[in-house]
């Protein structure tokens, strides 16, 4: 719970976000103003009194505005750039050092498609919803406090009760459009794993492999839109209500205080120069609750985020020995704890590890890395995607295996180094340089490998 409440702190407790917040309010303020300057103008008008002064208020209140509402957009951008580095730091940070999760495929394509694709957008989704929103809100209730001081009180009283329609009908719709937002965004993001195997499923011209990527591809596909369909028809639906609840009320209570003989033709010129103010603000409370209703679904698709980077903070555990026959050096491995005392116990060496497939030797490397820390570097067998300083671009497997080595050797910190079959689909010129390598530099720290 408190991991949770902290998630969702670190996308609020940013200075840009105050910013804009404090911009909307003085946006919105201005915009509410402009309905008092224009009623006040047109009772001076009618009563052939002075109406300069107001006309002056009444236009710099139409303009002005611009100005805060243009910058808290810029602010809005700045709110957004921050809250996603802050979330992209904090995800990869959470995700540091979890080697016994490195080999789980499925783990690893929901976190490469949240922090890669799905994180920007959501975060930007989501925070350009809260500038709307609290720009709508604002609008409202300003404007409408506004009017109430001007035009007959029980106009006021039909938008309260067109907002407590509203209300009803939000926490009818709430947690249904909450579970369909929830079902769409994970559907969303299973499709995008699927899509993200497009390169070699397609490349590679393998009609088998090609196939069954369509058939997969197809499956999500389906599922998605089919959930997303359901969404969009859920909240329109309750669009569409709304629409309802919050027009009606106020529209039969202005046109009676319309009609009615007792009512002063000022006061009916008053009502009429501001309708299309009145019905500003019923749109705006349509459009509120309806963003209320996709509120739901912009939550959901910051949770799904937020699980995923707490799944780092859950327990997870390496076995204790190999479920196979492996051998480090020729001496058969039994246990992993004592394989890990005496690399920890070394100064420099080299230790060969080998074994059958799936018997235990990758798990191996990755429990030593657990063990030592940033005192160790691990290279699986695939680690094509890792950082480095040198371009490596236009450089073959094997070369590129010893320019990291180099680079790995100009960095004193590392003690021990871990490779898992470096030595896989390597000719042999390249076999020998890096051998060569890593005979050099186990002269001056611990070297595992393991080998074919």
């Amino acid at each position: 719970m408190q991991l949770k409440r902290r998630q969702w702190l670190n996308v609020f407790l940013l200075p840009s976000a105050g910013w804009t917040l404090i911009l909307i309010l003085v946006h919105q303020s201005i915009v509410a103003a402009s309905s008092f300057y224009l009623t006040r103008l047109i009772e001076a008008f009618q009563h052939q009194g002075e109406y300069g002064t107001y006309l002056i208020f009444y236009l710099t209140a139409m303009l002005v505005p611009y100005l805060p509402g243009c910058t808290s957009l810029f602010t809005l951008q700045l709110w957004i750039n921050d809250a996603h580095r802050r979330f992209t730091t904090r995800f990869s940070n959470a995700a540091y050092g979890r080697t016994e999760m490195h080999r789980d495929s499925d783990l690893r394509e929901t976190v490469e498609s949240v922090a890669a694709r799905n994180s920007f957008m959501a975060i930007k989704d989501y925070l350009t919803f809260i500038h709307g929103f609290v720009g709508f809100s604002l609008n409202s209730a300003l404007s409408m406090l506004v009017l109430s001081a001007l035009l007959p009180g029980h106009l006021f009283s039909g938008y309260v009760i067109s907002l407590a329609l509203s209300v009803v009908l939000i926490l009818l719709l709430r947690g249904t459009v909450g579970r369909q937002s929830t079902r769409t965004e994970n559907e969303f993001i299973a499709y995008s794993e699927s899509l993200s195997r497009i390169w070699e499923n397609s490349t590679l011209g393998n009609h088998y492999n090609y196939q069954l990527w369509q058939s997969s591809r197809d499956r999500h596909a389906s599922q998605y839109y089919r959930q997303s369909n359901k969404l969009q028809l859920l909240k329109q639906s309750g669009n569409l209500a709304l629409a309802v609840a919050a027009l009606l009320p106020t529209i039969y209570l202005i046109s009676e205080a319309v009609r009615s003989a007792m009512t002063e033709p000022t006061l009916v010129a008053a009502i009429i120069v501001n309708l299309t103010r009145v019905f500003h603000i019923l749109g705006s409370l349509s459009a509120l609750v309806y963003q209320l209703l996709d509120f739901s679904a912009m939550n959901s698709r910051l949770r799904v985020m937020f699980e995923t980077e707490r799944m780092f903070s859950e327990p997870s555990n390496l076995p204790n020995s190999p479920c196979g026959e492996i051998f480090l050096n020729g001496n058969p491995v039994h246990d992993y704890i004592s394989v890990t005392m005496s690399v920890r116990s070394s100064n420099q060496g080299r230790f060969t590890v080998r074994g059958a497939n799936g018997a235990g030797k990758s798990t191996l490397l990755h429990v030593l890395k657990k063990a030592l820390a940033d005192d160790a570097v691990l290279l699986p067998a695939q680690h094509g995607r890792l950082e480095w300083q040198h371009e490596s671009k236009t450089l073959s497997t094997g070369q590129k295996t010893l320019a990291q080595l180099q680079e790995i050797s100009n960095h004193t910190d590392v003690k021990y180094l871990l490779l898992d079959e470096w030595d896989a689909n390597l000719d042999s010129d390249n076999k020998c340089a890096i051998s060569e390598m890593l005979d050099l530099l186990s002269q001056s720290r611990v070297v595992v490998e393991i080998r074919h």
